[in-house]
């Protein structure tokens, strides 16, 4: 029986770090470094249904990072002085601190450390971002069948240097399990976004089956945060017990 695993990259990665906390993981170094992702996919498969064969991987995640502000005006030039002003002062706490300095000249000082300082944070974010990029690429050389696909983009505050969600990553995963339907019996989500409850709707519809993939804590406990309404739209949910995702994971 031929299966296709459809890994929601994010909300993946959100349950490894819910699960493994420091020294166990850090959420810095993106994924776990030693882990054997093949044996894990494999593994989950032969878990969730007998006879199971995994055809492919497919790992959904962010194709860039949408940093905000999206343009911030060159301060050296006198005429968008007062644009950058208006696009600093967005932030509460810069808007306190400029709208205090009455000398423009102390002011435009201020904004060029304020500047200097976003785009320092951009740069950051963007080598971090790059070094997700490099992992992805290496997994996909270390493991058989298993595909990185980027959509869509998740937002950078620079401000706060805060991340928000990320964007079309749902969309692209939940299309290519109705489009990629025919080279698979069984489809695997990992993932407890309700939001591929449409998806899942349609590729039944099919005559095929799909199964959820949950993990559950040391306790034996479902990871808070699994989608109830996709759990009720599959056919049937796969738990993965904490200590057999760990050794796979070569967590210790």
């Amino acid at each position: 029986m031929k299966v296709c695993m459809f890994v929601d990259g994010e909300n993946f990665r959100h349950s490894i770090v819910e699960l493994f906390r420091p020294p166990q993981f850090y959420q810095e170094d993106y994924l776990p470094k030693h882990a054997n992702w093949s044996d894990l996919f494999n593994w989950i498969v032969s878990t969730a249904i007998d006879g199971g064969e995994r055809i492919r991987t497919y790992w959904y995640v962010i194709e860039f990072v949408d940093f905000f502000p999206y343009s911030i005006p060159d301060i050296s030039i006198p005429a968008t002085r007062a644009q950058l002003k208006s696009i600093l002062c967005k932030y509460e706490p810069y808007e306190k601190e400029l709208t205090a300095l009455d000398d423009e000249v102390a002011r435009d000082t201020r904004m060029a450390v304020i500047v200097k300082d976003l785009r320092q944070r951009q740069e950051t974010m963007q080598k971090r971002f790059n070094g997700w990029i490099a992992i992805q690429d290496g997994i996909c050389l270390r493991h058989r069948a298993i595909e990185f696909r980027r959509a869509g983009a998740m937002k950078c505050n620079l401000f706060d240097n805060s991340l928000g969600r990320e964007k079309a990553v749902d969309v692209k995963l939940a299309s290519d399990m109705i489009l990629l339907k025919d080279i698979y019996d069984v489809a695997i989500i990992v993932s407890g976004d309700q939001d591929y409850v449409p998806a899942v709707e349609v590729v039944k519809d099919f005559g095929k089956r799909v199964i959820n993939v949950a993990f559950t804590t040391r306790s034996g406990q479902l990871l808070p945060g699994g989608a109830r309404r996709l759990n009720q739209k599959t056919d049937w949910r796969c738990n993965i017990p904490y200590d057999q995702l760990a050794s796979h994971l070569q967590i210790r």
